[in-house]
């Protein structure tokens, strides 16, 4: 009989997930989000910056805990000279955020910089758009940086719209990194700030809610990730972008100039020499290509478990695949060299096409240019819907038959053969729909703030914006 050993050591606690510098823990994402600005500090004083750190954003779900997973941290924000200090709207707190890159200039400043986040989800990045283009414009300190930390929620499980905030994101010039699990978004929230100051521009995080409420196992060790300074230069010469205020032509025109030019191409180059996007795998004789960014690839991957594609099979039917964490701008030597060779490529990904649009323009014009699919094949038929939320058996269902039709693979045309007499033989039942009375959520700030007498019918708009309304029409009879 084996005695069990007495365990040696300190008992773990909760407070580990914020404090251990070593080893693995088990996070969720909102809880590697939090951790995120205390080892932002921590790289900064093992390199020896003199920086400080600063949070502000608005609640709204999948980022609902995020505050107050940072208010119980709140003696350990203290600790690394970081506040937060949550707004009263979105724009405030971008405003606020884009006020610590012009700290730095001021003459009784006691940092060199300061590292900002901004977080909200995605209907309060489109209440704060305009000052977060003005902030990308103005930019970013060289010795501080800005995170937009944007929630996502594609199927709008708690959102009165659906989430998906990229192309906006690419709209207002930010670049954009898309992690798919607690990991990559601990892991990128570093390299975003180390981007931010290289390029001087704002740089965001899209976060959907599997991501943000999800959770996994975290490599949390001192000195994982040591962010590669890419080149820096602009027409031959150094460029360290300067922040400024002065919104007026001349200088308006040159900051356009800036933020679409060098400071993009400098955040391209960021993401190539950090190997931010990744061939997953490839050989010489690969024929189709897939490419997938952030949990949609993680859905990607299962659906080819489920066609029956695992490494081998990949490899056998030259299927190639491409994992994107920065969805823009898209870098175009890594997308040079997973085209090259293949005959056709499939983009998977949710909502409208950003990365299949982004990827043809960069095609476009080859003599060896692939045959692109994604929202639709190349003969105008549904691909993969504009709406709803992406699943592995969702992705499964529509990639089978333009992979069936690119070639042969056994393995995908037995399971096509699979469903297809399955559903033949027994139509599936249709589930019985359960009404409810709709309310709002426990966490949501406007859970007590909104009240309708009985039998009223009560409309409202956003949760996500302080003016959010509400209106009763009278009761018939009244």
């Amino acid at each position: 009989m084996v005695t069990p050993q007495k365990a040696t050591g300190p008992r773990p606690t909760l407070q580990d997930r914020y404090v251990r510098e070593e080893g693995t823990l088990h996070l969720t994402g909102i809880q590697a989000l939090a951790r995120l600005p205390l080892d932002i500090r921590r790289a900064d004083r093992r390199e020896g910056r003199s920086t400080a750190g600063f949070i502000s954003g608005y609640e709204g779900s999948p980022l609902a805990g995020y505050d107050m997973e940072l208010a119980r941290c709140r003696p350990l924000l203290d600790e690394y000279d970081i506040v937060f200090r949550p707004g009263v709207n979105e724009e405030l707190a971008a405003t606020a955020v884009q006020g610590t890159q012009l700290a730095a200039a001021q003459p009784d400043k006691r940092v060199d910089g300061i590292t900002a986040i901004w977080y909200g989800k995605s209907p309060g990045l489109d209440r704060a758009s305009d000052a977060i283009r003005h902030n990308n414009l103005m930019g970013t300190h060289p010795d501080g940086g800005a995170l937009a930390l944007v929630g996502d929620d594609p199927a709008a499980k708690s959102s009165t719209v659906p989430g998906a905030s990229e192309l906006l994101l690419a709209d207002l010039g930010l670049p954009t990194l898309y992690p798919s699990d607690p990991q990559e978004a601990l892991d990128f929230g570093l390299h975003g700030v180390a981007m931010s100051r290289a390029a001087g521009l704002w740089v965001a995080l899209k976060i959907v809610t599997a991501v943000a409420d999800g959770s996994g196992t975290v490599d949390v060790s001192a000195g994982r990730i040591a962010p590669v300074v890419p080149d820096l230069t602009a027409d031959g010469v150094p460029y360290r972008h300067t922040v400024g205020t002065r919104m007026l032509q001349p200088a308006l025109g040159d900051l356009e100039r800036s933020r679409d030019g060098a400071r993009l191409e400098i955040a391209r180059r960021y993401a190539l020499a950090n190997n931010l996007n990744r061939i997953t795998r490839t050989t010489p004789d690969d024929r189709i290509g897939i490419v997938a960014a952030g949990k949609t690839f993680l859905d990607l991957r299962q659906a080819l478990r489920i066609l029956g594609l695992d490494e081998t099979e990949l490899e056998r039917r030259g299927v190639r695949l491409l994992h994107l964490g920065m969805i823009h701008p898209l870098e175009p030597t890594i997308v040079e060299r997973f085209a090259r060779g293949l005959r056709h490529i499939v983009v998977v990904e949710e909502k409208r096409p950003l990365i299949e649009t982004a990827l043809k323009d960069l095609l476009y014009g080859r003599g060896d240019q692939p045959s692109v699919s994604g929202k639709r094949a190349p003969d105008g038929s549904v691909l993969f819907p504009l709406d709803g939320e992406l699943d592995p058996d969702t992705v499964a269902a529509r990639l089978a038959p333009r992979l069936n039709a690119l070639g042969e693979l056994p393995t995908v045309q037995s399971w096509l053969n699979t469903i297809r007499a399955t559903a033949r033989r027994r139509p599936l039942p249709l589930l019985p729909v359960l009404s409810r009375t709709p309310y709002f959520c426990s966490g949501c700030p406007h859970n007590l703030s909104t009240k309708a007498p009985e039998g009223a019918a009560v409309g409202r708009g956003s949760a996500a914006t302080p003016w959010s309304h509400s209106w009763t029409l009278p009761r018939p009879g009244t």
